[in-house]
């Protein structure tokens, strides 16, 4: 027995040492795990967020506090105005659901981050947490998008319309800091949104000529003006509005956020009000609206350049193909159709350098324009054919 236990002795010991070696090598990787390593391993969980240091070759931007949401943080942070190699017209900040990455895509295929620098621009894509309902995408490729193009901004508050103010306050607050060196104007848009950027680009270069002192001014506010519209209180409708929610009986007039202008003074001016005035969940009604009316910012009307309807800005396209008419609006719906602004944007460029030429008379859109059917009709009843006005 004695004999046994001698030849055994090595042995235990030198598992001893090899188990001691393993813990040794393992505690240090676990302790310090490299940044893509992390980054790649998020769970895709909407609560979990990112650790609050600054990676390398990130920007410094601040979280802090986000109105009423103290433990505020990015998860995504951008540094696309940093990375100018020239002063910007403007940052195009444009409102995006985390789980609408298709959508993104078109954007990025309308118009790509390098052809937006040569115009003097740049664009980052305001989005939220993922909800645990989201099963059709991960913040893993969310990380991967990030890394292949750099023009996300997600904050750690979950996707909901009930969270649209932080979100659209994220975006303006981030604007304002970390542009405010970098970029002049500020262009929010919605993801869904058909817009011309070139029209936007000669509007903004022309109101740095024609009016200087506005452009620069901290009562920067134009688009489209929604004027004393009252809250809807049909608890049907997915905008309902409960009295406790909003006791008067009409809004403010505010602007329409499927697009807008502004600057960084105005911007700064209406994120620092925002938190001093209770949240209200219709952003651009409480921003726009409720928050400006208290700094008394004055809205510029620009609703000549819209079109509630996606069938226009379609037809604006054929009649580009066709006969290059210069489309009669800017900016509209995209209707459901994600592909839309890429044939919009593509089309439209000819009339940034003058290849289009004006409608003839008794050819506007709403005398010519036809809409076409989007989808499959039924397959059951009679169907029905009558004109329907556009507006």
């Amino acid at each position: 027995m004695r004999m046994r236990s001698r030849r055994l002795l090595p042995i235990v010991l030198s598992l001893l040492i090899l188990v001691l070696l393993c813990l040794s090598y393992f505690s240090g990787h676990l302790r310090d795990p490299p940044d893509d390593e992390f980054l790649l391993h998020l769970p895709a969980e909407a609560e979990q967020t990112l650790d609050k240091t600054t990676r390398p070759g990130e920007p410094s931007v601040p979280s802090g506090p986000l109105l009423n949401l103290t433990d505020f943080d990015y998860l995504l942070r951008s540094n696309v105005c940093r990375k100018a190699d020239r002063e910007l017209l403007a940052i195009l900040i444009v409102t995006s659901y985390a789980g609408h990455d298709a959508l993104r895509s078109a954007h990025r295929q309308a118009i790509p981050q390098s052809k937006l620098a040569e115009m003097g621009l740049q664009r980052v894509f305001l989005l939220a947490a993922l909800p645990t309902r989201e099963h059709f995408l991960t913040q893993e490729q969310l990380v991967s998008e990030q890394k292949r193009f750099g023009d996300l901004l997600q904050g750690n508050f979950v996707e909901d319309y009930r969270n649209l103010s932080y979100k659209h306050v994220m975006g303006l607050r981030w604007a304002a800091q970390e542009c405010k060196d970098h970029a002049k104007f500020i262009i929010k848009l919605d993801d869904d949104i058909i817009y011309d950027v070139f029209h936007l680009r000669r509007h903004l270069e022309a109101l740095e000529v024609g009016q200087p002192a506005l452009a620069t001014s901290s009562t920067l506010l134009s688009g489209f003006v929604l004027d004393a519209k009252p809250p809807i209180r049909l608890k049907a409708n997915k905008w309902y509005v409960t009295r406790q929610e909003y006791p008067h009986a009409l809004y403010p007039a505010y602007l329409s956020g499927w697009m807008y202008i502004t600057n960084v003074p105005t911007a700064s001016r209406l994120v620092a009000e925002a938190e001093r005035v209770p949240i209200f969940w219709i952003d651009d009604t409480w921003l726009t609206g409720v928050v400006r009316t208290r700094l008394g910012i004055p809205l510029e009307r620009h609703n000549d350049w819209f079109s509630a309807n996606a069938e226009f800005l379609d037809c604006c396209v054929r009649d580009l193909k066709q006969h290059s008419y210069e489309c009669e609006y800017s900016i509209g719906p995209n209707g459901g159709d994600d592909r839309l602004l890429v044939e919009f944007l593509h089309n439209v460029e000819k009339c940034y350098f003058d290849e289009c030429v004006k409608r003839p008379a008794g050819k506007s859109l709403k005398e010519t324009c036809v809409a076409a059917a989007k989808s499959r009709a039924p397959e059951h009843g009679l169907a029905e054919i009558k004109p329907v006005k556009l507006r």
